[in-house]
């Protein structure tokens, strides 16, 4: 799969998704371990938090999360992908 023309731009691509894919199996992981779905609060995850430091806290912080991930991912979906003919 190329996702880029440009072979060093395709490789740092590559590497940032395949980077991000562990990163989020990680929290999976940790957030099972340690019982708390807090990890893979999608502000937490961004580092959000640094810049408004109790965005990643509560149950309200959590729904959040999850529209703004629905939320990006439709973006991407609807607006950057190709519908197949």
């Amino acid at each position: 799969m190329k996702l880029s023309k440009n072979r060093y731009i395709d490789a740092a691509l590559k590497l940032v998704l395949v980077s991000g894919i562990m990163h989020a199996f990680l929290l999976l992981i940790f957030s099972i371990a340690k019982l708390n779905a807090a990890y893979l609060n999608y502000f937490n995850i961004l580092d959000v938090d640094l810049f408004f430091p109790s965005i990643a806290k509560g149950a309200l912080s959590q729904i959040l999360s999850i529209i703004s991930i629905i939320t990006a991912y439709l973006i991407i979906y609807l607006y950057f992908t190709k519908k197949n003919q």
